[in-house]
């Protein structure tokens, strides 16, 4: 039988285009993945309502939001910074991702509807549309569009919801390997491995295209940060 599981992160998907930023929040978390603000950077409150030409409310409450989504901090005496991972944080991150993605998988009942793989074609496409051009922006946004609609087939909303929080604080990490020619169009071959394995009817073969798309960026971060800053495993506040 196929699976009908198209859901309210689907239905949301189809309405709505994610290549570029809808609110405040969306934008500045688009400026910290992409570098604007530099991990560990202080964040000030009115220096971001005259750079986005916003209130102070609008302001305080996109702080909030990406405080939710695990990419800013309050530190006492300090206000508003951007989120600072280390190796070791960024591995533990990635142990807790294959474990929640993995069980979704698990919980997937194949074979997908066809509408459904199908959007996700035409995502994938618009994905690697945006790796030819470059505008890597957009290639953030449809990587999140992708694994939003491919969970919303996930029968446990709270998963698919620990999914996408995990998955936001994890895109910092991501973006590391965007201009790795040879991992992206690794990236693009996994994307279709999800595909056609929700088209199928292996639960171990969804499983395993979901294990495979995870370590890389994790494994680029380590080697990022130690050229940097040395084999240190604690955090520089």
């Amino acid at each position: 039988m196929v699976a009908l599981c198209y859901k309210k992160a689907g239905q949301q998907s189809r309405q709505r285009c994610k290549e570029m930023p809808e609110t405040l929040a969306d934008e500045l978390e688009n400026d910290i993945i992409f570098g604007v603000y530099a991990h560990g950077a202080r964040i000030i409150e009115d220096r971001v309502m005259e750079r986005y030409a916003a209130k102070r409310h609008a302001v305080r409450n996109a702080f909030a939001v990406l405080e939710s989504r695990g990419l800013l901090v309050r530190k006492p005496n300090r206000g508003v910074e951007v989120v600072h991972f280390t190796p070791d944080e960024v591995d533990a991150l990635y142990d807790v991702r294959i474990i929640l993605e993995t069980s979704a998988a698990e919980r997937t009942q194949l074979p997908c509807a066809p509408e459904l793989t199908d959007q996700l074609e035409d995502i994938a496409r618009r994905h690697q549309q945006a790796l030819l051009d470059k505008d890597f922006r957009a290639v953030f946004w449809l990587n999140q569009e992708f694994h939003e609609l491919q969970y919303s087939c996930c029968d446990n909303p709270r998963l698919a919801q620990l999914i996408g929080n995990h998955a936001r604080t994890a895109q910092p990490i991501r973006v590391v390997k965007y201009d790795d020619a040879e991992h992206m169009d690794t990236i693009i071959v996994q994307h279709r491995n999800i595909i056609n394995a929700m088209r199928g009817a292996s639960t171990a073969d969804l499983v395993d295209a979901v294990r495979a798309h995870l370590p890389a960026s994790a494994k680029a971060y380590r080697a990022l940060y130690e050229q940097r800053f040395g084999d240190r495993s604690a955090a520089s506040a």
